[in-house]
Formats: structure tokens, sequence, C-alpha cells
């Protein structure tokens, strides 16, 4: 049965194991060490948490680096932190079902080990760490392109510490100018209403966005600003 998982983990993830001992380890809590004498010595997927972690850090910063050119130190490390965030690397392991496969103590288990947040977080960076030792940073950037940052626009945005509006303030100011938000629609009934908005900079729109309020709207075409002033540098360099 724990068989079939791992190799049903491996079908979700798009990853094949050349080493499957770097799978099982991966997918060994350290609890498991407390459920019999004999298995003092086990080794746990600790050591690989630590190496996925710094994998993650360095294959997000990369993403974030080339994606927004136009994002000081600051911002580029306030995005990471919500890309490492231990909440959200929870909910990439439910994504994958990690912890259906994951195996530990019969304590453990019985008190909901599979579905807590902290123990799902060390899962996944601990088969990332797996995956690059088996495979290299390659194959690492293919399941977190594949499996991590597939929702980064949505997450980013949806994260209420990604200050994009203050991003568009300053590379505004920087020119002498201030950007304007303007609410150009709002629909639907009151307990649900969308707002549009657009932001203008020089005289011009530069971004759009819809919310549910005109802060979330605003948050949103401010975005969109920021996203196409970094496509226009990109294009420029």
């Amino acid at each position: 049965m724990f068989a079939f998982k791992k190799t049903e983990l491996e079908r979700r993830i798009g990853y094949r194991f050349k080493n499957r001992d770097l799978l099982a380890l991966a997918l060994t809590h350290s609890s498991l060490r407390n459920e019999d004498d004999y298995l003092d010595d086990i080794d746990s997927n600790e050591r690989l948490e630590f190496l996925g972690d710094a994998v993650l850090q360095l294959i997000s910063a990369e993403e974030l680096f080339r994606r927004f050119p136009i994002a000081d130190e600051g911002e580029l490390t306030e995005m990471r932190r919500v890309l490492v965030n231990g909440k959200f690397l929870a909910q990439k392991a439910r994504d994958i079902g990690l912890g259906d496969a994951l195996k530990m103590s019969v304590g453990e288990h019985e008190s909901g080990g599979r579905r807590k947040t902290s123990i799902l977080a060390d899962a996944y960076e601990a088969l990332l760490g797996a995956i690059f030792l088996d495979g290299g940073i390659d194959s690492a950037r293919k399941f977190i392109e594949r499996n991590h940052l597939i929702d980064i626009d949505e997450h980013l945005e949806s994260d209420s510490h990604v200050n994009f509006k203050g991003m568009l303030l300053e590379r505004m100011q920087a020119r002498g100018k201030q950007p304007e938000y303007r609410t150009l629609d709002s629909s639907g009934p009151d307990h649900k209403r969308t707002f549009e908005v657009a932001v203008f900079g020089e005289g011009r729109e530069i971004g759009r966005g819809k919310g549910p309020s005109k802060k979330a709207a605003e948050k949103a075409a401010a975005r969109d600003a920021v996203e196409k002033l970094n496509k226009s540098k990109e294009h420029n360099d």
C-alpha cells in the first residue's frame, strides 16, 4: 500500500526517482523513532528538509529576480517570504497528497499528524531536497515550477504583505510623478460587489484591476502596472 502511494505521489509531482531510497527517506517523519526501541537510530527527513529549504530559497529568489527586475532587495525579500511561508508550503503539500504518503508513528498519525501544517511544510521541503539530490538543480527547478510557482501571481496578489501600491508609488516618485487611482465601475449585489479600478501615471492608464473592494481593486491595478513596468524594462534591456 505504501509503495503504491509512493508511485502515485511521483505521478502527481511529475518526477520519477532513480534512487527510491531518497524518496522513502523524504517521506519518513522523525516521530517514527519513538515507535519502538529498535527504531531509535532510524533516519528521518530532517536533513533533507534542511537541504530542500535552501534549494527553495534559491530557486524562488531566482524566479522573483527574473520576474520583477524593478523590485529592490527589500521587495524581493518580502515576496520570497510569501513563497516559502509554512502555510503556503503545507497547502502545496496537501495539493499533491503528501500527507497520506508519510511514514510516522501511530501516535502522531492518531493526533492528526498527516494534516499538521508544520509536518506537511517540512515534508514538502524534504521532498524537494530529495529531488535535488536525485536529479540535480534542473529537476528541482522543474518540480518547483510545476507544483510551487504555478499560481505565483494569484498568491502574491492575495498576500496583504506584498505592497504593490508602495512599489508603484516609489517608481513613480522617482520620476517626479504620483499614481492616480480611478474607480471605473462597480457591479453586483451589495454583499458581493466587484470594483474595477484603473491607475494612471503621467496622464495615461498604466494598470487596471478588479476586486471585492476598492482597496483590493487598487492593489490589483498597481500589480498590473508593476508587471507592465517589469516587462518594459526587460524589453528595453
